[in-house]
């Protein structure tokens, strides 16, 4: 299932889909699925974006997870592709390749000469992982000690942000819960654990410069620095 865009994204996303009635600007199944989450995953990123600023954006999702959230080297670089098609201001990947592939580098070229900026997630330990090991790929990995907010640039040349998933607003359309997971204190009766990892960390820092574009501070190469992963 595909859409035809109606305006130029401004986020594209690579993840297991989105809440139900969600607005998209661009969508593509390579299965032939709805746009809806039943993984959960695409879900709580959103929820994370959504702590920094409303969701009111132009959205481009590749529902690249359907029944698990694995992916080869060939569906992810189709995915980056599929993009590439309609260049999204801001790309979010949530997972990486433990090697790096020749078909997917040059569709993150192509999206960078597009001016496209991609923000990937990067485990916190072990061997880099593809997209975010390339050089003008925003690496963001999880430090379980940071609260939302401005993410911190490491040493090793990776963005360092909160890396729990926020909770999601209830479907009636109330008032999120006023406890996260980056909060003191026990959890209220009855929540589900929290998610945490470098993919929502990702979405933490991305939010956080999503929100800073919004009120009128660009993001620019000189405010993010030399964006990559060492190593």
């Amino acid at each position: 299932m595909s859409l035809i865009p109606a305006l130029t994204p401004t986020l594209g996303l690579i993840d297991s889909g989105v809440p139900a009635g969600t607005p998209l600007a661009r969508f593509h199944s390579p299965v032939g699925a709805d746009p809806e989450d039943r993984l959960g995953h695409g879900r709580a990123i959103l929820a994370t974006l959504s702590h920094y600023l409303p969701p009111r954006r132009q959205i481009a999702l590749y529902k690249l997870f359907e029944a698990r959230l694995t992916a080869d080297a060939e569906a992810l670089a189709t995915a980056f592709e599929w993009q590439a098609e309609a260049p999204p201001a801001w790309l979010l990947c949530s997972l990486g390749l433990p090697r790096a592939d020749a078909r997917l580098r040059a569709a993150v070229a192509r999206l960078k000469a597009a001016g496209t900026r991609i923000v990937a997630s990067s485990p916190r330990f072990g061997a880099p992982v593809y997209p975010a090991a390339w050089p003008g790929v925003m690496a963001v990995t999880g430090d379980a000690g940071l609260a939302p907010g401005p993410p911190r640039r490491g040493r090793d040349g990776r963005w360092y942000a909160c890396v729990w998933a926020a909770q999601e607003a209830p479907e009636d359309g109330g008032e999120a819960s006023p406890w996260q997971p980056w909060q003191m204190g026990p959890p209220p009766a009855g929540m589900p654990p929290p998610l945490g990892g470098a993919s929502f960390a990702a979405a933490h820092a991305l939010g956080y410069w999503l929100a800073e574009s919004v009120e009128g501070v660009k993001a620019t190469d000189e405010t993010l620095g030399s964006v990559g992963q060492s190593g």
